[in-house]
């Protein structure tokens, strides 16, 4: 299926480190990697434009973009483990890699690109962090319909990814490898509709609100802190009727719920856990899905539940919200997905945690059409595609300037 395009050779010139002794063995050595670029049968290397290849380092996050000079890569890298991961773009599709690498030898790393998925429907902005108190029931995400023809909303599922926190996922196997299938963790969220009764609208947005009302207006106490938005506009409320602590709001649609494990509700962890839109084949419903036991597994090495398994294929869109500490920071979603991560931090900057800091994490502007249409960037690269860091939460506002 796919096939050898070229050769991607580079020089990695480690530095040189030394410690308070003068013994060799603490001395970093060179290595010779050379990169394989792999692109799938169909699509030539020539036709692939806006090509990038950034290698970084798992252990402090820090990150290097190899420049593309006739063919060859020449950088200083520290010693240690890497992920490379590349992307580009061809007129009909996006395509992205990523390989996890050891540099301590001379080695040949192949880096196969993929088509990435997608349909138009995209995360513009999702709030998971919560406010002082504990509070988190102000969590909202907002779905956009990033394309120029009209989605549709029915069907789509909203799931949370099981993985590591602030270490690498259970799910991934001795060589690191993630399975092809996600596994659901807390609950897992469905929109209604038979096929077409959901429409959204290009250019136009949905929030779908933890708890649809006005979280700013709550009675707060002495050492409270007060949630930055108001979701009493929300389109979509996330009702889970097994916990007799949620409610219904009032005019306000609720989503309906695929499949639990545990959780009073809808909420990944408030440091950051990633995040899936994915719609089903044609003429498979969410509930026939549910139904089979096949798409279930238990987590590895402690069988405490079945776990709903999502093929990666099923995914429209994909976003590696993690764990914000350097150094901890581990990919849950394939690079067809998201070949990035992406993460808020406290309020007091890098090196904080995202906990109860009250903000959201926004997808970047790309461009402004002359209506007024806004086009998020969408790169399936969330470490480009996404303001770092963390902001002011936004719901239903669109930018009106294109982001750097």
């Amino acid at each position: 299926m796919y096939k050898k395009t070229f050769y991607l050779l580079s020089l990695f010139t480690l530095l040189f480190v030394t410690s308070c002794s003068d013994d060799d063995d603490d001395v970093a050595k060179n290595y010779e990697v050379s990169i394989e670029l792999v692109t799938p049968e169909s699509i030539a290397l020539d036709k692939i434009s806006d090509l990038k290849v950034v290698a970084v380092n798992v252990t402090t996050g820090s990150e290097t973009t190899l420049s593309l000079t006739d063919g060859t890569v020449k950088t200083e890298l520290t010693a240690g483990e890497y992920n490379f991961r590349a992307s580009g773009n061809t007129d009909d599709f996006k395509l992205n890699g990523l390989i996890n690498a050891s540099v301590y030898e001379n080695k040949v790393v192949r880096l196969t690109l993929n088509i990435v998925s997608g349909n138009g429907l995209i995360f513009k902005e999702v709030y998971y962090t919560g406010v002082m108190a504990y509070y988190w029931k102000d969590g909202f995400y907002e779905i956009y319909n990033n394309s120029n023809e009209v989605q549709y909303l029915d069907g789509v599922i909203l799931g949370i990814v099981d993985g590591g926190f602030g270490a690498p996922s259970p799910w991934a196997d001795e060589d690191g490898n993630l399975p092809e299938r996600y596994p659901m963790i807390n609950h897992t969220v469905y929109f209604p509709g038979s096929g077409q009764e959901y429409p959204l609208e290009p250019g136009k947005s949905v929030i779908v609100a933890t708890v649809a009302i006005n979280h700013s207006a709550r009675e707060l106490t002495d050492e409270d802190t007060a949630s930055p938005v108001d979701l009493s506009n929300a389109d979509w409320n996330i009702y889970i009727p097994t916990q007799a602590s949620d409610i219904q709001v009032s005019g306000i649609p609720n989503t309906l719920v695929a499949y639990s494990t545990w959780g009073l509700d809808f909420m990944p962890r408030v440091n950051g856990q990633a995040l899936i839109l994915a719609k089903l084949p044609e003429g498979t419903t969410v509930e026939s899905f549910v139904a089979n036991p096949d798409n279930y597994q238990k987590t590895p090495g402690t069988g405490l539940w079945n776990q709903l398994m999502i093929p990666h294929e099923y995914v429209i869109d994909g976003v590696d919200f993690v764990y914000p500490m350097e150094g901890q920071q581990y990919k849950t979603l394939l690079a067809t997905e998201d070949v990035g991560m992406t993460w808020v931090y406290g309020n007091d900057g890098p090196g904080t945690e995202a906990s109860y800091s009250g903000k959201s994490i926004r997808r970047k502007v790309a461009g402004i059409t002359e209506d007024g249409m806004v086009i998020y960037k969408d790169t399936n690269n969330s470490s480009e595609d996404f303001i770092l860091g963390g902001q002011t939460p936004t719901p239903g506002v669109h930018p009106t300037t294109i982001d750097d």
